[in-house]
This record gives structure tokens, C-alpha cells and sequence, in this order.
């Protein structure tokens, strides 16, 4: 599909301050970013080179979309949605990569460019099932010439990046989790991949909006339309607390209905034990990379699915970090009425 007719996309792309970079420089991360909009979220390079075939993708009415900061349950809600729209069916979901399931939306976007994209097609042009996922991750959403029936995506984009008519189009399921266990979740992710500097200086880059974006900001754009009836907000805690109860409200949501055997198969289908063991949600994008590249992984390890719980912050802030945080989490309820359920005040 190709965009012919463009909306501007009025969120202004704005190179990274030089303080900024210098922070994110002495953390190890020397990273080409940019600031978008208002609100200051940092992108990659490649969101100025798309932002208005972003910005004008055409929703569809029977779209579901799965928008999060990363490392908030994505995963775990979007096998969730994918098999309650596709009526439960599991053996497709075993054979088939969720990653090819339900495609990332803005991944092809910032991950590879042209040159790249070649030389891992090429790479793996004898292994037809891999072939098949890369070249599946790599297409740009408004160009792919074949789409199922209802799609469904996932996406770390605020919502005011991607088309206005979103929320009221499609039907979004938006999944916030407490930062403090969000932070270390990003960070053991991160060190799958490159070194982590101390996580109190993790921390310090985090809480200024400068690895997944402005946390409470993106959070309070959704919140504040929780109640528009093609959005479902959804606590990662409570996903934790109730996995039966999170997947009748999804199900009523997306207008779906199903026996009760059947939900108890879908409830042990993800429980985390039998969710860090499936290999098509265990997967992330990069094990679709180069040789060299995955050898490298392999060594530092996967920390791709891990505990599944709540609290696991306790794993690296020490107390005076803890109440450093707490108080920046005080600060900006001061601006929403939102609350996380394992830290109402």
C-alpha cells in the first residue's frame, strides 16, 4: 500500500539539545536522537524520513492496535489479543512467530535500512522460514500488498505521533506499567544487546524521557482517553494480579465470546511458566539478525520473557534511589489522577 496524499505531520523533529546528548554520551549511549513535538518525545533518525507516512497510515475500523511503553507486558497482551481474535488458535500460534503475527509497526522504520535489509536476505536466503520473518519485519506497513482480515499491531509510539483518528477508528488496548519495574525490565533487555552503565545512571537517562520516551507524558495520553469507547486501558499489575479476569475484559472489548474451558485454555496458555517456554512469543526481533550479531546475544544471554511479577524493581534500586523515584512519581501525579495499583500515592 502506498500513501499518495499526505497530511503534514504537524509534530516538529528537533535534534537532540547538546546537554542531553552529553548525558546520554557519558551513559555509553552516543546514540543520533531527536526530539518530537510538545512534548519532547526522543526518536531515531529514520522517524523524520516517515513521520508523515506515520502520521496518515490508513486505520481501518476492524484494526486493533496494542500501544505500550516497551517492557510494560507487550508481549504477553499482544499473544493475548492475537489469539482472541483468531479464535484461539493455538497450532498457528506455536508454528508462526508472534513477531510476524502481529507486526511491530514502526519497526522497519528505524532497525534497518536498504543496505542493510539486503544483506540479511541474502544471509538467509536458504532458510525459506526465516527468509519468510525477515522480509515480514523489514516491510513498511503502508507498503505490504496483502493484509489478514483484522489486523493487529503493536506499537511504543505516544499516540499523538500515529493517526489522529486512531482511538476513534480502531480499537486500542493501551498497557501502562509502574516505571520503577518498567525501568529494570528495559535495562536486563538492553544488556542482551550492548553494556549498561550503572542502572543509577540507567535510571537518570530514563527518568528524563531519554530512552523510551517521556514516560508520564505518553502514559497520561491514553489515560486521558480511557474512556472513549474504542479504548481499553489496561494496569500491567493487574494483568499479574488476575490473567482470567484481564482476558474477559479484552475478550468483551473486542466483542468476542468464548466458554469458559475455552478461556481456561487460553488462561494457562499464558501463564508465565508456559509463556517463557512457548518459542514463537520468546523471540524478539533481534534473533532475526545477522550471524554475528546473534553470537554476540548468545553470549550475554536472553532476558527476553523473564519473571512475569510485580515489584522486581526491588532487583537494583537501593533505597535512596527508590526514594528518588517515588518522589518523581509523587511529582507527576500531581498532574493526572492516574495511579498505578502497587503504588496508589
Amino acid at each position: 500500500m502506498v500513501v499518495k496524499t499526505l497530511r503534514k505531520n504537524p509534530n516538529e523533529v528537533r535534534p537532540l539539545p547538546e546537554e542531553l546528548f552529553n548525558i546520554m554520551k557519558k551513559a555509553g549511549k552516543p546514540w543520533e536522537l531527536y526530539q518530537i513535538g510538545p512534548k519532547n518525545y526522543v526518536r531515531w533518525p529514520n522517524y523524520k524520513k516517515y513521520k508523515d507516512e506515520i502520521y496518515n497510515f490508513p486505520i481501518r475500523k476492524n484494526d486493533v492496535w496494542i500501544n505500550t511503553l516497551g517492557r510494560s507486558g507487550t508481549t504477553l497482551m499482544t499473544e493475548m489479543v492475537w489469539q482472541i481474535c483468531n479464535d484461539m488458535d493455538f497450532e498457528k500460534g506455536f508454528e508462526k512467530p508472534l513477531i510476524e503475527r502481529v507486526p511491530y509497526f514502526e519497526y522497519a522504520t528505524f532497525r534497518y535500512n536498504e543496505e542493510r535489509k539486503e544483506e540479511l536476505l541474502k544471509e538467509n536466503a536458504n532458510d525459506p522460514k526465516r527468509l519468510e520473518t525477515i522480509k515480514s519485519m523489514l516491510t513498511l506497513e503502508w507498503e505490504r500488498s496483502e493484509y489478514p482480515e483484522t489486523r493487529v499491531y503493536k506499537s511504543h509510539l505516544p499516540l499523538s505521533l500515529l493517526p489522529p483518528e486512531l482511538a476513534k477508528e480502531a480499537r486500542v488496548i493501551y498497557v501502562v506499567r509502574n516505571p520503577k519495574d518498567m525501568a529494570v525490565s528495559a535495562y536486563h533487555f538492553g544488556q542482551m544487546f550492548f553494556d549498561q552503565p550503572p542502572f543509577e545512571q540507567y535510571w537518570d537517562i530514563f527518568e528524563r524521557g531519554l530512552i523510551w520516551g517521556t514516560f508520564f507524558e505518553q502514559a497520561k495520553e491514553a489515560w486521558d482517553i480511557r474512556h472513549q469507547e474504542n479504548v481499553l486501558f489496561v494496569f500491567y499489575e493487574d494483568i499479574v494480579k488476575d490473567m482470567r479476569s484481564t482476558i474477559l475484559k479484552v475478550c468483551k472489548f473486542l466483542g468476542k465470546t468464548y466458554t469458559d474451558s475455552e478461556i481456561d485454555k487460553l488462561t494457562e496458555h499464558m501463564h508465565i511458566d508456559n509463556f517463557r517456554k512457548n518459542a514463537s512469543v520468546n523471540k524478539n526481533y533481534f534473533d532475526y539478525d545477522s550471524k554475528e550479531e546473534r553470537a554476540k546475544r548468545t553470549l550475554r544471554g536472553n532476558n527476553f520473557i523473564r519473571q512475569g511479577k510485580v515489584d522486581t524493581y526491588k532487583e537494583l534500586f537501593t533505597s535512596e534511589l527508590e526514594e528518588r523515584a517515588d518522589k518523581w512519581i509523587r511529582e507527576n501525579y500531581k498532574n493526572t489522577d492516574m495511579r498505578f495499583p502497587n503504588m496508589p500515592e
